[in-house]
């Protein structure tokens, strides 16, 4: 009895883990065979050099399909990063600043030969050689079809919806996962840039398990920052950090808001308020 329930909690516990992909079905174009599957053990062998990085993104397992048609290549990879958090983060670090972003999913890019789209936990690159052979065909129309089959009604994170829309500079809302600002104590982040009369400034919010922990955030930064505080209380707080320049935080609960690259205090303290009030 105690095996069938350890081999069951252990087929539970990997099917919570992965998602069988339902690639598209092309019947125009040759499947070069099964997708190929990568794990985190593994993942270097398909990005060689880059697998640190994704895995620092919380990636799972990577699924990989090809096709081709008349010497023209089509590949899809689906990357699983556990949540959707980290599926935004990675796709929103490597999403380029100009990218003209469309609804694809939860949001996407491309041209003719690449497109690349993130929906729940699930970050997708879709790439071929020589498309515009095929009469009709669309990387974006596919990806819109397929980005159905992996999440129905995909959401942004909740986090990325407490950032303000107003003066938000574009493309520049990012997920960082580890070292906030080159600082370890400081953990993971979510930043966007903001233009206030005619000065660009770096927004950021940290969410964690508890008061407590934000708590020990700010004294590890008082510390860094050799700024004298006996125990911290919620509130606001202005640092001169030796590396980011003046840095402005705010604790709110399991919240801690913060802004650099100002010179006005009150610049950012609107933005604070708008966040704060959603908290």
């Amino acid at each position: 009895m105690k095996k069938i329930l350890f081999l069951f909690l252990l087929f539970f516990s990997l099917g919570a883990w992965s998602q069988e992909v339902v690639f598209p079905k092309l019947p125009e174009w040759k499947s070069d065979g099964k997708p190929q599957i990568f794990n985190k053990e593994n993942l270097y062998e398909h990005i060689d050099g880059a697998s640190e990085f994704y895995l620092s993104y919380g990636f799972e397992q990577l699924q990989v399909a090809s096709w081709s048609q008349n010497g023209v290549e089509l590949t899809i990879e689906v990357y699983d990063h556990g949540d959707p958090l980290h599926a935004y983060g990675i796709y929103s670090i490597e999403r380029s600043p100009k990218a003209e972003v469309k609804p694809v999913g939860l949001e996407g890019y491309g041209d003719a030969t690449i497109f690349n789209f993130v929906t729940g936990k699930f970050y997708v690159k879709m790439s071929g050689m020589q498309l515009e052979k095929i009469p009709g065909f669309s990387l974006k129309s596919l990806a819109e079809e397929f980005s159905k089959t992996l999440c129905a009604k995909p959401e942004y994170p909740k986090i990325i919806e407490l950032f303000p829309k107003e003066n938000q500079v574009l493309n520049s809302c990012q997920y960082i996962p580890t070292e906030f600002m080159g600082l370890g104590f400081m953990g993971s982040a979510v930043r966007a840039k903001y233009n206030l009369n005619g000065e660009e400034i770096t927004f950021f919010i940290l969410e964690r398990a508890d008061r407590n922990a934000v708590e020990q955030i700010i004294s590890k930064y008082a510390a860094y920052a050799e700024a004298k505080i006996k125990k911290p209380a919620e509130g606001d707080f202005l640092f001169k950090d030796p590396f980011n320049g003046t840095v402005c935080l705010r604790w709110k609960g399991n919240f801690l808001i913060g802004a650099s690259g100002f010179t006005d205090k009150k610049k950012v303290t609107g933005l604070f308020d708008q966040v704060a009030q959603k908290l």
